[in-house]
């Protein structure tokens, strides 16, 4: 057996509390088990709750990489301190590879003059890749990845509709040592057909790539368990990672997602709470790791 990784020995030793009840993955949950318990539920049509934690191993000859997301809210906690020090200190915390972010810059809130994004990948002492949706004159706002593995490609979709709140999606193609990775990061909208032609433009874009192990990450915005937005997803990308991330001082609904494609192995998974995470900003942040195919098991490592 492989040994586990740092995080999966933790999560499997000291797992992490919960507001309320914490469910627990049933011993027979495959893969897909995620997406549809919440979606599909059992036969005679009772609805199982997701479970908040994941712990299991990376299979032996995959490789472990470890993600996470989080809508870090300007960098304006809900002590309504604008630190973005403290969301960096945060971010180091998660030991992650690759990061989603959203609600990165200054958007009516914090101060106009820092580059968030600058200064998170300074802090942090990692590549930042920057996708912003709207423009200011001192500061932008928008989505962000941060990575500590080799930057292939990126690819900024445009999630935006007409009267709403401008919106996107980047997208990085990451070399996790031999197997690309694709990684999309988002932030959807408010409303129901907002969502509905946001998750329409981000399959299309899956679909038009190359197959292979693909991630789509981000504050989803999607509060009903059974959304067709999510059924969609899930048809897709049929592991899913959902503790309930919102509202950070008693978290209840599953905002915060991490979707994976069927070529990779969701290993773990948990949301990350405690004194800093709970006052940092009005989300959680959501941390997996990963079990990424060896090179040459996939068409997209061959493309």
């Amino acid at each position: 057996m492989p040994q586990p990784t740092p995080l999966l020995r933790r999560m499997t030793e000291d797992p992490p509390s919960q507001a309320g009840r914490r469910d627990t993955a049933p011993a027979d949950a495959g893969p897909a088990g995620a997406a549809q318990t919440e979606e599909g539920g059992p036969a005679d049509g009772r609805r199982t709750a997701l479970p908040d934690t994941r712990s299991g191993d990376v299979p032996e000859g995959w490789t472990p990489v470890s993600i996470a997301t989080w809508n870090i809210h300007s960098c304006v906690g809900i002590d309504a301190r604008f630190a973005p020090d403290r969301i960096a200190g945060v971010i180091r915390s998660l030991n992650a590879d690759v990061v989603g972010l959203q609600e990165v810059g200054w958007h009516h809130r914090g101060e106009s003059g820092i580059d968030q994004f600058d200064f998170l990948e300074k802090a942090t002492g990692m590549t930042a890749l920057a996708g912003p949706t709207k423009h200011h004159r001192t500061a932008h706002y928008g989505n962000a990845l941060l990575t500590r593995l080799p930057v292939l490609s990126v690819e900024m979709l445009d999630l935006s509709l007409p009267i709403r709140e401008p919106r996107g999606a980047l997208a990085a193609l990451l070399d996790t040592g031999g197997t690309p990775l694709r990684v999309i990061v988002a932030h959807l909208g408010l409303d129901p057909w907002e969502r509905n032609e946001q998750v329409s433009r981000v399959l299309a874009f899956v679909n038009a790539q190359p197959s292979g192990p693909t991630v789509f990450m981000g504050d989803l915005n999607e509060w009903r368990p059974g959304a067709p937005r999510l059924k969609r997803l899930a048809e897709r990308l049929p592991d899913c990672a959902a503790p309930r991330s919102f509202h950070a001082r008693l978290p209840t609904l599953r905002l915060d997602r991490i979707f994976v494609s069927a070529d990779l192995h969701l290993a773990a998974y948990e949301v990350v709470r405690n004194a800093t995470t709970r006052r940092a900003s009005d989300h959680l942040p959501v941390r997996a790791v990963l079990g990424v195919p060896p090179a040459g098991a996939t068409d997209l490592a061959a493309d």
